[in-house]
Parts: C-alpha cells; sequence; structure tokens
C-alpha cells in the first residue's frame, strides 16, 4: 500500500449571500489537525462513499492498483488522524466498481457495487456483507444478462435490505429504475422495476413513515422535455404512491436525498436548465412533494452537486464538484446554507489538479470528505480523504 499524505491544505472561503460570477475568494487558515490524504497505488484508485463508526472511518471505493488492473473494490478502515488500520480489497478477474457502504443494526456493513467478474452477463449488481474486520460473511449478485448496477441501500424497519439500482436487464426502457428487496442473508425477497419507453435510473433512497420508501431517481419520460429529477413515494413491497418531477428544460442529474427536520426532503444534483455547463441544484421539498425553494450554486464552468449534509446547527452543506472556482482542473466546491437556502459560507478546498468529493459526513468539529485526486501522489487518481473544520 502506497499512502501519500500532503499537509498543503488549500482552501478559498468566502461569506456572501448570492452567487455571482465574479466571485473573489479569499484564503482561509486551517488547523492544524485538519488534512488532506490520498491513498492507494500506481493506477486509479477512488472512493465513494464513507461511514463514521465508533471513531473510525470506513472508506469505500475501486482500486486498479492492486492485483487486478481491471478494478477490485476498495475498504480503507482508518482512524480520525488518516492513519490506516487495515485495508482490504474484494473481486473477481472481472471489473468491480464500488458504491455505497452501510453500517447494518447487527454491527456489520454491506458493501454495494457492480460487478463483471460474476451473475448473469454485462455488469450486475453486487452485494457485500462483510464483519467489522473486514472478512466477507457473504455475497450475491442480482440483475439480467445487460448492465444492472446500484446507486444506494438502507435497512429498512423490518429488517430487510432495498437497493436503489439502475437496469438496462429489464423493464420497457434503454434504462429504468431497478429496485431489490433482499433478506439478512442476502437472498431476493421481490424486485421491481419502474420507468417509461425513454430511459429512468436510481439515485438514492429513504425508509419514511409506515415503512413507506421515498425514492430519489431521474427521468426523461412522464413529460420531461430534457431528463428531470425524479422523487417517488412508495409502499413497503413497493406499490407506486405519488410521484413528482423537477427542473428545466435542460439536463438535471440527481445525486442525493435528505430528511429535513420538518419532515421535507433535500435534494442535491446537477442542472443545465439555466446555466448550459451546469450548476450545482439544490432544492427542499415537503413531504408531499411540493417545491418549497430551488437554489443554483456555481460560476461560468461546469459546477455539479454531488453530495449533502445536515450538519449539528441544522444548516445544509452542499458539494459540488466545480471548474469554475479554485486553482486546479476541478476542485471541492462546498456551500453552506440556512434552512431557507441563503448562503452562509462558500469554501472551495483542492490544489492544482483533479480534486472531487463523492461524500461527505460529519463527526465532532470536522467534516469528512471522500473522493479522487491527482494533484499529488503518483500521478494517478487516487483515493482522496479529507478532514476539514467545520
Amino acid at each position: 500500500m502506497n499512502n501519500k499524505n500532503s499537509w498543503f491544505y488549500f482552501f478559498l472561503v468566502l461569506i456572501l449571500f448570492s452567487c455571482k460570477k465574479d466571485e473573489t475568494l479569499e484564503p482561509l487558515v486551517t488547523p492544524d489537525d485538519a488534512f488532506m490524504k490520498t491513498y492507494g497505488g500506481d493506477q486509479d484508485d477512488f472512493a465513494t462513499s464513507i461511514v463514521v463508526e465508533n471513531n473510525e472511518l470506513f472508506v469505500f471505493g475501486t482500486t486498479k492498483s492492486f492485483l487486478d488492473a481491471n478494478g477490485d473494490y476498495y475498504l480503507l478502515k482508518l482512524d480520525l488522524n488518516g492513519n490506516v488500520l487495515f485495508e482490504k480489497t474484494y473481486g473477481g478477474g472481472g471489473a468491480e466498481v464500488g458504491g455505497k457502504i452501510l453500517v447494518t443494526k447487527d454491527g456489520n456493513f454491506m458493501l454495494i457495487g457492480s460487478t463483471t467478474s460474476s451473475g448473469k452477463g454485462g455488469r450486475d449488481v453486487h452485494v457485500l456483507k462483510i464483519d467489522r474486520s473486514g472478512i466477507l460473511i457473504w455475497e450475491k449478485t442480482f440483475g439480467g444478462p445487460l448492465d444492472d448496477f446500484p446507486s444506494s441501500i438502507i435497512e429498512t424497519s423490518s429488517s430487510e435490505f432495498c437497493i436503489a439500482a439502475s437496469t438496462s436487464s429489464f423493464g420497457k426502457g434503454s434504462l429504468d429504475i431497478y429496485l431489490i428487496w433482499i433478506s439478512q442473508n442476502g437472498d431476493l425477497i421481490r424486485e421491481l422495476t419502474f420507468g417509461g419507453t425513454d430511459l429512468d435510473g436510481s439515485a438514492d433512497l429513504l425508509e419514511i413513515e409506515n415503512q413507506e420508501i421515498m425514492l430519489y431517481a431521474y427521468t426523461r419520460n412522464f413529460g420531461a422535455v430534457g431528463r428531470d429529477l425524479y422523487l417517488m413515494k412508495l409502499s413497503s413491497i413497493g406499490d407506486s404512491l405519488w410521484s413528482k418531477r423537477y427542473g428545466g428544460a435542460g439536463y438535471e442529474e440527481s445525486q442525493q436525498i435528505l430528511r429535513t427536520s420538518t419532515g421535507g426532503y433535500l435534494m442535491v444534483g446537477h442542472t443545465s436548465s439555466t446555466d448550459p455547463v451546469h450548476n450545482m441544484y439544490a432544492l427542499e421539498v415537503d413531504k408531499n412533494g411540493d417545491e418549497i425553494w430551488s437554489k443554483e450554486f456555481g460560476g461560468t464552468k461546469h459546477d455539479g452537486g454531488q453530495a449533502v449534509l445536515i450538519n449539528a446547527e441544522a444548516n445544509y452543506v452542499f458539494v459540488a464538484k466545480s471548474m469554475s472556482f479554485g486553482s486546479g482542473e476541478r476542485n471541492i466546491f462546498m456551500v453552506t446554507t440556512n434552512t431557507s437556502g441563503q448562503i452562509l459560507k462558500k469554501e472551495v478546498i483542492g490544489e492544482a489538479g483533479n480534486d472531487l468529493a463523492q461524500d461527505i459526513k460529519e463527526c465532532g468539529e470536522y467534516y469528512f470528505l471522500v473522493g479522487e485526486s491527482n494533484s499529488f501522489g503518483n500521478g494517478d487518481n487516487d483515493v482522496f480523504v479529507v478532514k476539514h473544520k467545520r
């Protein structure tokens, strides 16, 4: 394992109450215990998900540096200072692409991704259960002869796991929403598809009251002009209760959804409906899916929302990949707002290369962000972990 550390932590910050194209970002002095670190080998490695459990970080993604150039799942266990406690890889002779990690109620972990090493053909949804030491307990694949890949997983109050995925193997269109329910042992309980004759896909999901499910997705059907954000409320067994679309005439990309303290939903993604090169798109809706507010954040280049967090002060923290701000090809762009979407703080994290974050979690006075970077290290993309004072 080649562990590259960078203590040169380049932050830019602006505290404004509007997003303008001519913003000037000022440098921010960071505390000594904040860090940016990279992990991996001499090929491409990247992280897509993080959980914080018992003051330890579990970082999940993909590596092409160890054993298999096609790609294997990559799991890192770190302490809060970024020191490696263990690292594990999982996969076969084909290509594995890591997705999400979930802490289960029994204290173990679920990993989801896509694999071409096993299954029925193309990419298949791949689910692994591991213990706290990273030892594999079981693994299962789901899908058909074409490409099927997951985006999120939850453990329901009925002790089932529900996986949000997208499928080209089943359904009506070129891509459809694919939901999979499995038991604690990974046995299939039910699977359903949703969508029209064009493209639809999953992004994220939550369990809400009465064991109902809120599914965050995207669609080019149901009256969408380009591609819209799509929100579906489902019963516990997947019956559709209602659905709503959000977006304009351009292309919208959905990423993550959270439940708000008022019982509504906070969503983040991308939009090209007002800026053709994309802005981060954030919106809050009530429990019925009716819009409360929507905002765009960005500059003159491509800026796309990847993750969102509701912090300990009940403010909203949106994370984007940005080409508009910073000193590199692409940097991490963070926008903190109040519950009305008014900007409290804007920050850019990164160096001269390509640095982006796919997930964010809060622990004490810090945020931990994970993604990928080629700003330092061996030159290829490496797993990127940022500890940032909030």
